[in-house]
């Protein structure tokens, strides 16, 4: 734009110059004046050439957006990818079974066939790797894989052409080659398939003859090969596939060869494959989210309860599995803070041991421990983690949350319905203590949660009520009758203290809660003092019930709701 105003208004001045020379020209001509020598005409100096229009800068770190990928490339470059490679391998194996079956090649010939096929295969999934294909390549690397792992274990288990050993460590090879591969090309497709390799192995070549040591030292070398490869490259899937390989290998072997002369040794090994997949936050700095971020929060909790479920397979003693648990909670509490130390900036995986910790010590006891005791363990839990939910945020928060309502609903639920109190001294004994702690977590809800508020509010009320009337029937335990009356009286100033705080508050849910106590008041009063109670106390009842009732309605009469604040 700038170019072309530069030339119009370089030729508008040319012009205007011309019709200058022209009016001179013809005054000299009528004065007689004869013209001068024509002064050369004004040298107009074009303007520069426009620059040439800017490249567009490359992406930031060299990659280019990927193209929009159309159902035709998709069609092109995927499904016919995939149908062409089932053809040729569906071809491949008529033609070798119809070769086989007519003896045209020996069990040397077709073992040596596959493993040259599968090698070559490999080889040229590299080049298509270097030339960007990495779909394609990946194809190929499966049948190679394929090919290579069959070949070794019919060579082993059909043909007996090789020992199980030396099967064993031509699969051993076919691994490390792949993991080379993931490694030089950087992809965690090749890591997975890798492991995935190595753990089949076992499986293979497996001849019934128990060899714990050397199975589980061999799942404990890839287990550590896959934490190298986490250590490198945030390669969550890889850690995946050695977590499940290490399960799966474990319990089939457990369920055919494990006795209880092999226990020491064998918590030994599942211990040390805890310890290797609980390092794994420890060495590197993850910043995934998505489904690999969560695949990393699920890791620990499922690396934490598999090995306990092991123990507790192993283990049939309650006290003992409690030490285990306690210990469990002591090391996730030391991973948990070697991440705060470190500085983790993804906090969610601190609150995730710490959440662990809390689970185990959970567990803990009511194996340790009995009766009241596990009732009172549940409701401290939930008081801590909902206080550390307070301070958690995101997914850490939520799950603290969870947590904690499940440790608390737990709590209330032995002690309603499981515990049985048998105090031998009024107000000071484990009952009084046991309902106070749990009145004490519900106001701490209360308090500091806006969404619960409601609900925690009603449940301390009501068990603060259900303790205070336990209480109270253990001081009239001799008398029936006196016992009833000091009911009915307990709830009547129960429900007159709620109405008294729900005015002076504002507060029309305290209100309403006094309502309905001081309604299962009137009930009891008509129903059964009318009819069970001695006339002392009968009149005693009504008499405490209708002042009470005229006190309450006086009070909404003159609208004291109105004037306090809401």
């Amino acid at each position: 734009m700038v170019y072309r105003i530069a030339v119009a208004e370089s030729e508008e001045i040319q012009q205007r110059l011309t019709r200058l020379e022209e009016r001179l020209t013809a005054i000299e001509h009528r004065l007689g004046i004869a013209p001068a020598t024509p002064a050369p005409a004004p040298v107009v100096v074009a303007p520069p050439p426009p620059p040439p229009p800017p490249m567009p800068a490359p992406p930031i770190g060299g990659v280019r957006p990927k193209p929009a990928t159309s159902m035709e490339s998709l069609i092109g470059a995927h499904w016919l990818n995939r149908i062409g490679i089932a053809a040729l391998l569906v071809g491949a194996a008529f033609f070798l079974k119809y070769a086989f079956e007519n003896e045209w090649i020996g069990p040397a010939a077709r073992v040596g066939i596959g493993l040259a096929a599968g090698a070559a295969l490999l080889v040229w999934s590299d080049r298509f790797h270097l030339r960007g294909h990495r779909m394609f390549a990946h194809s190929l690397e499966v049948v190679a894989v394929g090919v290579l792992y069959l070949s070794l274990w019919a060579a082993s288990e059909t043909y007996s052409l090789i020992g199980n050993g030396a099967a064993f460590t031509g699969m051993v090879i076919v691994t490390a080659a792949l993991v080379g591969l993931a490694l030089r090309h950087e992809s965690e497709f090749l890591a997975g398939l890798a492991l995935t390799g190595g753990f089949l192995t076992p499986v293979l070549l497996s001849t019934g003859v128990n060899r714990e040591v050397a199975l589980f030292t061999y799942v404990a070398l890839l287990d550590i090969a896959a934490l190298v490869l986490v250590i490198l490259y945030p390669w969550v899937r890889a850690l995946a596939v050695a977590f499940f390989g290490t399960l799966f290998l474990w319990i089939g072997w457990f369920e055919a060869f494990y006795s209880a002369s092999q226990r020491a040794r064998t918590i030994g090994f599942i211990t040390l494959f805890l310890l290797l997949f609980a390092a794994v936050p420890l060495f590197r700095r993850w910043e995934e989210r998505g489904i690999a971020g969560a695949a990393l929060l699920l890791v620990p909790f499922a690396n934490a309860f598999v090995y306990f479920g092991e123990i507790s397979s192993m283990v049939s003693d309650s006290s003992r599995l409690a030490k285990y648990a306690v210990a469990l909670a002591a090391f996730f509490v030391v991973v948990a803070a070697a991440l705060r130390l470190r500085g983790e900036e993804r906090e969610d995986l601190t609150a995730v041991h710490i959440a662990l910790a809390l689970g185990f010590v959970t567990i803990a006891i009511p194996l340790q421990f009995h009766q009241l005791w596990i009732t009172i363990g549940w409701l401290a839990e939930a008081a801590a983690l909902l206080a550390l939910s307070r301070t958690a945020s995101g997914a850490a928060g939520t799950a603290f949350r969870a947590l904690g309502a499940f440790a608390l609903a737990a709590g209330v639920v032995r002690l309603l319905l499981i515990d049985r109190f048998h105090p031998l001294h009024p107000i000071w004994n484990m009952r009084a203590l046991t309902y106070a702690i749990a009145v004490a977590v519900f106001s701490g809800v209360a308090v500091g949660s806006v969404r619960f508020r409601k609900l925690a509010t009603a449940m301390l009320n009501l068990l603060a009520l259900i303790g205070l009337t336990a209480e109270v029937s253990d001081i009239f335990r001799g008398s029936p009758i006196t016992r009833a009356f000091a009911w009915s009286a307990l709830w009547m100033i129960y429900g007159a203290a709620l109405m008294v705080i729900g005015f002076r508050r504002g507060n029309a849910f305290l209100r309403w809660l006094a309502l309905i106590l001081l309604g299962l008041t009137i009930f009891k009063v008509f129903l059964y003092d009318l009819s069970e109670l001695e006339r002392v106390y009968r009149i005693l009842s009504f008499i405490a019930l209708g002042v009470l009732l005229l006190a309450i309605s006086f009070a909404y009469q003159r609208k004291w709701i109105g004037a306090q604040r809401t």
